[in-house]
């Protein structure tokens, strides 16, 4: 009796284990017929960059949900995914979303609110992007925002996403989290990977083919169960970057080694506008280097994640030379303007 037991245990673990396989595969499969993506963030003239969207050869589009902005919640998004997709529904249509900063133009965001009220929105943006708080993530009023019966994850899956796109998953990495994460007694990094899960968890539930991609904190993919929940990484500004608030729009360019960071040589190559933002943030990616980058990324792609890269140039040199670069690794690019707010031809 016993061995019959233990025997249909184990037929039960290896039939969820093969379900769990299946999807992931299934979700692999999605993602590997994307050749050419878009990325759009802008609130205003949606309607006709929508039209050309849906007219393009594009297989994905990552776009702003629009009703999550305070102004727009009676925005008829469901519309908006039904044109995206096409009448074959071929196109994949996925939710930008914000999971490591609080935003103020959103409909979640209550008057008086400011840095320490709620106590979980922790700093300024560090980039110097307007608007953009930093936020202590695991604590549990901004995990209701988004997990809760009407939140944001129930909201898109209703509308009929395929998918999210998770921007500032490197939150953890941010100095003011990290306090704010010391003061709480825990790890940030292990925070986030359980954010993202949690999140991958509720929506997928009921549809286990929903993709979830990150954007940027490709080391977060030397994470077992990390590179578990996820489906891709997207990782901007690995050879050209802009400033916050569009202000330059791009055109800056990384060190490309790690060597060149900080160097003479690098500091004389960058235009007026880029050495200004260099020298006011610090902790801008104009210190990092491509190098850096593709460390990670190259490891992630091995394990079985899809790569995407958005960079940020306007100059047809730069543009040529990031989609060569980054079709050379497998990755499959993307180049905009910093505001992503407007149309750009399928390459």
């Amino acid at each position: 009796m016993k061995a019959l037991r233990i025997a249909i245990c184990f037929m039960l673990i290896m039939s969820v284990s093969g379900a769990h396989a299946d999807e992931r595969q299934l979700r692999h499969e999605k993602l590997g017929h994307v050749s050419h993506w878009f990325y759009f963030l802008d609130f205003d003239n949606v309607w006709p960059v929508v039209n050309k969207i849906a007219g393009s050869s594009y297989d994905m589009v990552v776009i702003e949900p629009v009703f999550t902005e305070r102004e727009n919640t009676s925005f008829k998004v469901a519309e908006m995914v039904r044109r995206l997709k096409g009448a074959q529904g071929r196109r994949l249509v996925i939710a930008y979303i914000d999971i490591g900063e609080a935003e103020e133009w959103r409909s979640y965001w209550k008057r008086g609110w400011r840095i320490g009220n709620p106590d979980w929105i922790v700093a300024d943006d560090p980039d110097g992007w307007e608007g953009n708080y930093p936020v202590a993530f695991w604590r549990e009023g901004w995990r209701r925002i988004w997990l809760g019966e009407k939140g944001y994850i129930q909201a898109l899956k209703k509308a009929g996403f395929d998918g999210i796109y998770l921007d500032w998953v490197e939150a953890y990495s941010d100095e003011n989290v990290i306090s704010a994460a010391r003061r709480d007694k825990v790890d940030p990094r292990r925070e986030m990977i359980r954010w993202v899960r949690d999140l991958a968890a509720a929506a997928r539930r009921g549809d286990p083919g929903f993709l979830v991609i990150a954007q940027n904190a490709a080391e977060l993919a030397d994470d077992p169960e990390y590179v578990k929940t996820i489906d891709a990484i997207a990782q901007e500004q690995v050879w050209f970057d802009g400033g916050a608030d569009n202000k330059p729009a791009g055109d800056c360019p990384l060190p490309q080694f790690e060597a060149d960071i900080e160097s003479a040589k690098y500091l004389r190559s960058l235009p007026r506008q880029c050495r200004r933002q260099h020298d006011r943030y610090p902790e801008s990616t104009l210190h990092m280097s491509s190098e850096s980058y593709i460390s990670s990324l190259v490891p992630a792609q091995q394990k079985g994640l899809h790569i995407f890269t958005v960079d940020y140039a306007l100059k047809k040199k730069n543009i040529e030379e990031i989609y060569r670069r980054s079709r050379n690794l497998g990755f499959v690019p993307f180049v905009s303007g910093r505001a992503l707010a407007k149309y750009r031809p399928v390459r």
